[in-house]
């Protein structure tokens, strides 16, 4: 019986102090709901996301007399175009590596010494391939390009420290005094349409000029759809005149009395085609394409409204050296001077046109009077007077052809690769 009681006794004391604990045990809090990590944000989504048209190019009137000179340059199959207004100058696209020469060539013969900003309507090698090198050159204030892009990490990689400004239908860009860029385009992200390329407006004595960039079909329809005042006096032709771009719907609205095509059909065969020349011909106007000009076309705006466009030539150029040989084998070039002087060739230039190569003279690179000059690539085993930081730049299989050009993008001579 007492070890019963004993027992009884002792369940007693611990159900007694389950209880006394469960008494004084802190009552259990809600808990806060638990802190999940953000949602990864998709940045390539950002800019592929449609936009709304501001009313900003609404605001701004044109006014007053300008002084405006622009340059269509001939960059092969790509594009880049040199603005000159009241002095404040503007690059619209810089074309491949290897033409570079051409474009700061035009900026030599110009004067220009900086440059307020360089519009990128996209990020196609044959658009912003020059970007580096240009930004190497001459001081920029800016990048512009559309908010709306694929992806815009190539720009990223060359633009430096030099800040990129991402642009939005419907936002304006200050030219000079009572001069504005409109932008126009895009509005809206064509999946079908893989450049989504930046469209400009640009409104000033009295004449009206549409840079397209490469925009194709879906966005043509978008900015017709949108309402904006296509019409224009000089357009530069979407897509280096392919047939993918320039539909007669929007022919019809913009009714250009100037065409201006940058492309060539030699680099690439779709380009310049016959089925959208005959069509802005047919709608009166007179079509202009970049290839048939040594460097470019020369388009002046005048006080009246009259745009006139010449043959863009410069007022320097030099001679007298030429390619004794370029060598696959040897990944070396010669060079020859056919005068009697000696000849600087400081800012002269030597470029791979296939494989997209460029080579500049530094400061103190003299050529002697009837002497050689030598260029080894990495790949040269020798010792040659300058090396070019490039291991093969002659193709030992394709054709290539190297160009030289001197400071003011002028081709002085033209040699393939043997």
């Amino acid at each position: 019986m007492k070890s019963l009681s004993l027992i009884l006794t002792l369940l007693f004391a611990l159900v007694l102090l389950f209880a006394l604990a469960g008494c004084t045990a802190e009552e259990p809090n809600e808990t806060e709901p638990a802190e999940t990590e953000p949602a990864a944000v998709d940045e390539a989504a950002k800019h592929r996301t449609d936009r709304v048209l501001s009313e900003d190019y609404l605001s701004v009137t044109p006014s007053g007399e300008h002084d405006v000179r622009l340059v269509f340059l001939n960059v092969g199959k790509g594009d880049a175009i040199l603005l000159r207004i009241d002095g404040f100058s503007w690059l619209i696209d810089t074309g491949v590596a290897s033409t570079v020469p051409v474009v700061l060539g035009a900026c030599e013969e110009l004067g220009v010494t900086h440059l307020e900003g360089i519009f990128l309507t996209h990020t196609d090698n044959d658009h912003i391939g020059g970007l580096r090198a240009v930004l190497a050159e001459v001081p920029v204030s800016a990048v512009y390009t559309s908010s709306i892009s694929e992806d815009w990490s190539k720009i990223e990689r060359l633009r430096g420290e030099t800040p990129r400004i991402a642009l939005d239908p419907g936002e304006t860009v200050k030219a000079a005094d009572g001069v504005w860029f409109d932008v126009f385009g895009p509005i809206r992200y064509n999946p079908r349409d893989d450049n989504n390329s930046l469209v400009l407006r640009l409104r000033v004595n009295g004449a009206t000029l549409l840079f397209t960039g490469d925009m194709m079909f879906d966005e043509e329809k978008t900015l017709m759809s949108a309402g904006l005042d296509l019409r224009c006096d000089l357009l530069k032709v979407g897509h280096h005149g392919k047939k993918d771009a320039t539909s007669e719907s929007f022919v019809l609205e913009a009714g250009p009395k100037i065409a201006v095509i940058s492309g060539n059909k030699e680099e690439e065969s779709e380009a310049v085609h016959k089925s959208v020349v005959k069509l802005l011909g047919k709608a009166g106007a007179d079509v202009y394409v970049t290839e048939d000009y040594s460097l470019g076309i020369n388009a002046v705006v005048k006080t009246s409204g009259k745009i006139e466009l010449t043959d863009y030539q410069t007022t320097h150029r030099r001679d007298g050296v030429v390619f004794d040989h370029v060598s696959k084998a040897d990944q070396l070039v010669v060079l020859r001077n056919t005068t009697d002087g000696d000849i600087d060739l400081a800012e002269w230039w030597i470029a791979s046109r296939t494989g997209n190569e460029l080579f500049e003279f530094p400061a103190g690179a003299v050529i002697p009077a009837g002497g050689t000059l030598t260029v080894g690539c990495t790949d040269y085993d020798g010792a040659p007077d300058f090396r070019w930081n490039e291991g093969k730049v002659w193709h030992k299989s394709k054709e290539d052809l190297a160009v030289l050009i001197d400071p003011w993008g002028n081709t002085v001579d033209t040699k393939a690769s043997e």
